[in-house]
């Protein structure tokens, strides 16, 4: 099979920007797609692209405290104490490989259009590569636009000097680009694809970030119907192995380490501990899988479970679970309760802490006691993936940096603080005299 080769450095730009890409970010040329095969091929670089900070992101929220080894490790420690400089350097990072994954799927979807079905079979793979196109994109676009606000968007792979359009009009597009996905439905997926359901479950966390909670149920409701036969201790176990489990919708297969920059050494422990406002009952199944107790020089810690524990005993990473049916749960229970129905929204939520031996939500919790509730059982399961960043972002509650194991609070972010949008990088407006510059944060421009 042919193949042409194209090198994403100088001339190709996205959304105006000069990316430094590496040469082995290499992808095939586009006008080398002449089938589904090779139309799959291109977009499993598109899912190989994929960013993966979770653990940056963790750090930015209230997942963890920081211990005398962070300050072995400057650059996260920086991170973590919410330094103009580290977010700075962070931003770069996050929007080029964004954009990378969204400059791949932008190769893809033109060549799609000019692609002739061989049969029955091929036709429904080439709608699905198509939907799942459009799905990645739509998830790299949301993601951008809860980082930054404003983005760039960009439907051509060739270099443009565009401005970046309003948060409305990105939202807009992430809907588009869902309903593009949504039209094609395909449930047997493999869990390392984005199925119809992971499609679904992305509408779910889309329509909750927009405050639109009826379409939230509506949407959630099919996703979660005999959910609670999904959420076994089995099935969490599951989840931090290469074993199948029921919670996974979405989960990118991988072949390399992940999650290792967490731990300073096995002999002496992580950079990070747990907070102590995560506390798991002793029944809790997430207990054994959330904490990872360890003793470190001032005694014994709860270092992060999960990806963190399967380093230390070297077990072998094989998926990064980045949608979840407990997540589609937690969505619909916070819908519900905004949405004055708190029987259904406690409801909701207990049938997934009953199914994992935790302590249940008292029945009479109702208003704001009520989401605070919800959203601290979030923090709960979702600890150390990411998530509770966003969440605190969206909802704008205050976050508290601590001194070296929670030995008191050294700072407070305020929900107003222009650092929750990250900057847009320089290499972005350097040359782009249509972009601007998220407030506050420097804006150098080159004549």
């Amino acid at each position: 099979m042919k193949r042409l080769y194209i090198y994403i450095n100088m001339v190709l730009v996205i959304a105006g920007c000069s990316l430094d890409i590496r040469l082995e970010d290499q992808f095939s040329d586009p006008y080398a797609i002449t089938d589904s095969e090779t139309a799959r091929e291109l977009l499993a670089s598109a899912y190989n692209s994929l960013p993966r900070f979770q653990m940056e992101f963790s750090v930015l929220s209230d997942d963890f405290y920081p211990t005398a080894l962070s300050q072995k490790y400057a650059e996260m420690l920086n991170l973590y104490n919410w330094q103009e400089k580290a977010i700075n350097e962070f931003s770069s990072n996050v929007w080029n490989e964004y954009y990378m994954t969204v400059a791949v799927v932008n190769a893809l979807l033109p060549r799609l259009d000019m692609l002739t079905s061989k049969n029955d079979d091929d036709a429904a793979e080439l709608a699905r590569i198509r939907s799942e196109a459009y799905a990645l994109k739509a998830m790299c676009y949301f993601d951008l636009v809860r980082l930054y606000g404003p983005i760039v968007l960009k439907d051509r792979l060739e270099f443009e000097t565009l401005p970046r359009s309003s948060v409305e009009e990105c939202l807009n597009e992430v809907d588009r680009l869902l309903g593009e996905a949504e039209k094609v439905h395909d449930n047997d997926s493999e869990v390392f694809y984005m199925s119809t359901s992971a499609v679904k479950a992305l509408r779910v966390e889309f329509e909750l970030y927009r405050g639109d909670y009826e379409r939230v149920v509506e949407v959630a409701g099919p996703l979660l119907a005999g959910a609670e036969n999904r959420w076994t201790r089995s099935s969490y176990e599951n989840l931090w192995s290469g074993n199948e489990s029921d919670d996974r919708i979405f989960a990118p297969y991988i072949f390399d380490s992940f999650y290792t920059d967490l731990c300073y050494d096995k002999e002496n422990g992580d950079y990070f501990i747990l907070n102590d406002c995560l506390i798991y009952s002793d029944d809790d199944v997430r207990k054994s899988w959330c904490e990872y107790p360890f003793q470190m020089a001032v005694g014994q810690v709860r270092s992060l479970g999960k990806y963190n524990r399967m380093y230390y005993e070297n077990s072998t990473v094989r998926y990064i679970n980045t949608i979840r049916y407990s997540g589609v749960c937690f969505a619909a229970a916070e819908a519900y309760a905004r949405d004055g129905k708190p029987d259904l929204a406690v409801e909701t939520v207990n049938s997934l802490l009953g199914a994992y031996g935790a302590d249940l939500l008292d029945e009479s919790l109702e208003g704001d006691a009520l989401i605070d509730a919800i959203l601290e059982e979030k923090h709960k399961e979702f600890v150390g993936e990411g998530v509770r960043y966003f969440d605190l972002k969206r909802i704008g509650k205050p976050l508290q940096r601590y001194k070296n194991m929670g030995a008191g609070v050294s700072a407070v972010i305020k929900p107003d603080d222009y650092r929750w949008l990250f900057p847009i990088p320089e290499s972005e407006y350097k040359y782009n005299d249509l972009m601007d510059q998220n407030p506050e944060w420097p804006f150098i421009k080159t004549e």
